[in-house]
This record gives structure tokens, sequence and C-alpha cells, in this order.
């Protein structure tokens, strides 16, 4: 019998996996791909393949081991993803094995408990976030906000194991149903420039530049000027038209270039 014929698209199996700059488990980190998460391969070189991620166009390489690859039969079923884990970690169980998934990962075709996945049905019994009811919330974006505090930074990071900057406006905003790209400079052209720090309100976006005039870094506006941000962990701190002030040093630490308005946010 002919074996089914494969597509070139690839889907996260494990609970997250590592993009690399190249084909070695020592390269640089470029980003992660969470659990249900799809990548189209681009090319392979012995375990590894080079793929571009679709959620963003990211390239990197990956341990083909941790993906499933689609059969052309699978691609009926390929969509785009409305549900969400809403647990930092919590287990999918299925009848023989139990994959523990993070904060933010892609659940298929879920309907509060049953989830089907290419490679498999499970079960989910934590909590999720499905957009047919909080598309575009920036209530919903608050609560998911705060669920990272404390987790800790890693530069190439987009899980609660380990987050950038951009990853995690990228996620956080994910789960609501609007597409981020992944870098703070791409981040940085989104939505409108308010012009004054006086003027932001929570869900606005706050960029920083180095001293070369670069952006830099993001973060999360809310409420009483204050700023959701990756600094050394997810941590609350003040904003002022200077920039990012941290009481416990007594001196601010980022410089504040632009604060743009995600305009499909809704109350």
């Amino acid at each position: 019998m002919a074996r089914p014929k494969l597509s070139p698209f690839g889907v996260c199996k494990i609970s997250v996996a590592s993009l690399r700059q190249l084909p070695n488990h020592r390269s640089y980190l470029v980003s992660q791909v969470l659990f249900g998460e799809y990548v189209t391969i681009i090319s392979k070189k012995k375990e590894w393949y080079r793929v571009e991620c679709s959620w963003d166009g990211v390239v990197g390489w990956i341990d083909s081991k941790q993906f499933y690859v689609l059969k052309e039969s699978d691609l009926k079923h390929k969509e785009e993803c409305t549900t969400y884990s809403l647990e930092h970690l919590h287990g999918l169980n299925s009848n023989t094995i139990t994959i523990p998934i993070s904060l933010g990962s892609n659940l298929y075709h879920c309907d509060g408990l049953n989830v089907k996945m290419p490679f498999g049905s499970f079960q989910f019994q934590g909590q999720i976030v499905s957009l047919d009811r909080a598309k575009h919330s920036s209530r919903l974006l608050a609560s998911i906000a705060r669920r990272y505090i404390h987790c800790p930074q890693l530069y190439g990071g987009r899980s609660i194991l380990g987050v950038d900057a951009s990853g995690y406006i990228q996620v956080i905003f994910k789960m609501i149903g609007i597409r981020m790209p992944r870098t703070c400079t791409e981040q940085s052209k989104m939505g409108t420039d308010i012009g004054f720090q006086s003027q932001a309100r929570f869900g606005d976006l706050a960029f920083f530049e180095s001293e070369k005039g670069l952006i830099e870094h993001v973060g999360l506006v809310q409420e009483d000027n204050t700023i959701l941000h990756v600094y050394g962990q997810v941590r609350l701190d003040l904003i002022d038209q200077h920039g990012i002030f941290d009481k416990t040093k007594k001196r601010y630490t980022h410089k504040l270039r632009t604060i743009r308005r995600i305009e499909e946010l809704n109350d």
C-alpha cells in the first residue's frame, strides 16, 4: 500500500518547540512554537526542518521529531484556531498519553471538553478562551496579560516558562484574536500613534528606544500610569512621559518613544 502523501505543513505536538537560527540545539533561539501552532516546511536537513511560522512569518529551524506533518488528506480539516488554553500548565489527555500544554496553546475543534488535533483526539478539562465569545475583548486581554506576571524573561521566548517583550505582546493579543508581528520594531507600526502619554489608556502599546534611537522594548499600558512589560520577568512598573520608572531602583530603565492604540480592541 502506498504511503499517504504529505503536505508542506507541520503542527507542534509538544508543549513548546524551539525555533533555531541553525539546525542545531545549541544554536541561537529565534522564537518558539506553542502546542498546536502551524509552520510551513521550506526544506529539510537530516532531522531538522527549515520552516516559516504561519502566524508571523518568522523563519528558522525546528526539530522534526517535535512536529506532526499533515497528510494532504488532513488539509480539509486545517483551519484558523479559535480556542486557546487559559491555564498556566495543564494536561491534554487521550486514552494513552498526557501532553502538558501551556497558556496560549491552540486547541482545535474544542467544544469545552473534547479537542480534535490533526494527530489525535483529546480531552481538556482546564479553562479555555473562545474567540466566539470574547474576540478583541480588552477585558479578556487584561485578565490574560496579568496571568503572565512573574513569568521569567527569555530572549526568543513565547511561553509561560520564558518570554521576551515582543513575544509576550504577541501571544496575549493572539488569544483575543488580534495578530501581531514578532518583533518590537514591527509591532511599533501597528495601530495609531496617540501622541502623548497622558492620553494613554488600557490596552495601548508603549514602545521604548535605545541610545541609538532604535525601538528595543514594548509594554502593555495599564491604568493608573502603570505598564506590564518584560524586564527580568513580566512585571508591573510606573510609566510617564519619560519612560518606565523602576521604584525599587529609583531610576528610569526604558526611554519612551511612542504609544500606539490598537483600534480593534473593544470593551
